[in-house]
């Protein structure tokens, strides 16, 4: 199993149960609709995140992830060392917020999870 099935499949034994697929400018995304950031300055905030989901996932990775909120979580810019936050391809109500991840090949999805929850924590 790899690619959007793969990542659907994690996120399912995980307990997210909705995910979304969705295409956008050739780039497939998992959405989580409702994602409650559990730690940082944004914590409790509820938030539509979108992981783009590579062909051969998990072989490969997305350098991003993609934040819907109202009102947006940060304004569009680069901090150094801490984020660059830009326009979405996924719509007006979307951020990208790059990010590189590097996963291992047990339980990429998990370590993924962690990785994005960590990005909560340290912004």
């Amino acid at each position: 199993m790899i690619g959007t099935e793969r990542i659907v499949h994690d996120l399912s034994v995980m307990g997210y149960v909705e995910v979304e697929v969705r295409e956008a400018a050739g780039i497939k995304y998992a959405i989580l609709s409702g994602f409650d950031i559990p730690a940082g300055s944004f914590a409790g905030r509820v938030i539509d995140l979108a992981i783009p989901v590579p062909n051969d996932y998990p072989r490969t990775v997305g350098a991003s992830i993609h934040i819907k909120a109202s009102p947006h979580l940060v304004p569009l810019g680069n901090i150094p060392g801490l984020r660059n936050v830009v326009e979405s391809g996924l719509g007006g109500d979307w951020q990208y917020w790059s990010y590189s991840f590097i996963l291992p090949a047990e339980n990429p999805t998990i370590e993924l999870l962690s990785k994005i929850n960590e990005i909560f924590r340290k912004n």
